[in-house]
């Protein structure tokens, strides 16, 4: 990239997300010749749309934010979709799609990640399941703890409180490099779950066969058994951007998982 290049990160809220992502180029980008803007929609992914699709998607997302929020407009005063190269969206999966009205078409998310497939486009988006709090519910070397690997949609509301409860890495502005590679093995395991392999995929595999895209399709057949399968967006986007030398350096192996879906599903019946 050239220097004084531009990235811009449109996220959800002005907290955790913006935390994470300074977290991520503290430890992965230190020495990187770009600038980010840190850019919150201040509303979820079905407002952000709903905005657009007024403006027929003729209007770029950019002076989309600009004109909604006047904090953006001051920080982005002389800047434009041009002066950016690359274009990233973080945000959380909405089961319920709540702020959806009887007008709205339900497939609208679809639509979102068919449309925003390619961050030097019109953007990459990126969503977590259930939530942002997906990133730090995890134990290391395991697919899931206890069956975790699933959040029942009827504790959907309970899940903020009881992934920092049980979670060894609560704080995410304290994460080094050897707790994101811990997060990049268990990423690699439980996308392997999800795609109910019996051993971690290979490099390639993840690469042909989980797009974000790919993965929100798949995340649909666990809705229909009332369920969220617990995928942080952030180890993606890590492995997207870069490549097989980060997967390389997490995911050493790629033999049987150490706890595969089935099980966890099976604890999981357990435990209710």
């Amino acid at each position: 990239m050239e220097a004084n290049d531009y990235i811009a990160f449109i996220v959800e809220g002005e907290d955790r997300e913006p935390l994470i992502i300074n977290n991520i180029f503290k430890v992965f980008f230190s020495h990187a010749n770009f600038k980010i803007f840190m850019l919150p929609a201040e509303q979820n992914i079905y407002m952000l749309w709903k905005k657009l699709k007024e403006d027929d998607f003729d209007t770029d997302i950019i002076e989309v934010l600009r004109e909604e929020h006047e904090d953006l407009e001051k920080q982005l005063d002389g800047i434009g979709r041009d002066d950016f190269s690359e274009i990233y969206l973080f945000f959380d999966y909405d089961v319920h799609q709540n702020n959806l009205s009887r007008d709205d078409d339900p497939n609208v998310l679809e639509q979102m990640l068919t449309n925003f497939d390619n961050e030097t486009e019109n953007g990459k988006l990126y969503i977590s399941y259930p939530m942002v709090e997906a990133l730090r519910d995890f134990e290391s070397g395991r697919c899931g703890k206890r069956g975790q690997c699933f959040v029942p949609i009827t504790e959907m509301e309970k899940y903020r409180f009881a992934s920092a409860k049980h979670s060894f890495y609560p704080q995410f502005k304290n994460y080094d490099i050897s707790v994101w590679k811990e997060l990049i093995k268990v990423f690699a395991m439980r996308i392997s779950c999800l795609m109910d392999s019996d051993s971690i995929i290979t490099y390639k595999q993840y690469v042909e066969m989980a797009s974000p895209y790919a993965i929100y399709k798949m995340e649909k057949n666990e809705i229909q058994e009332h369920r969220v399968f617990v995928l942080s967006a952030f180890p993606e986007f890590l492995l997207d951007y870069l490549g097989i030398k980060l997967w390389r350096v997490c995911v050493r192996h790629t033999g049987v998982l150490p706890k595969h879906g089935r099980e966890c599903e099976k604890e999981r019946i357990a435990d209710d």
